[in-house]
């Protein structure tokens, strides 16, 4: 599902015309973003960067998934994404 949910970002196409799309189109789409140029994942890559800054003042690993805010629902005004921010803040600092 997060593949095609890339796809559609990157195509500007809605989750029905992906749907609608034949198996060897999606097939070539996965191919190609495999071994050619992968669809952007803004999130997963400054999650990883955040990791590998972080790493060397660590004593565990960081996890990148606690770099990537995931709600129930996507916040919709720029003061619940601040606290959604603050709230990831303070889970990482109870280790």
């Amino acid at each position: 599902m997060q593949f095609k949910l890339r796809l559609a970002g990157h195509l500007k196409k809605t989750l029905a015309e992906i749907d609608a799309m034949d198996s060897r189109e999606f097939s070539t789409w996965i191919a190609c973003s495999r071994w050619f140029f992968p669809l952007d994942d803004t999130w997963g890559q400054t999650a990883m960067l955040a990791t590998s800054i972080l790493a060397p003042y660590s004593k565990t690993p960081p996890d990148p998934e606690k770099f990537i805010p995931k709600e129930e629902r996507a916040p919709k005004h720029p003061t619940q994404i601040a606290e959604t921010l603050k709230r990831m803040a303070a889970d990482l600092g109870k280790k």
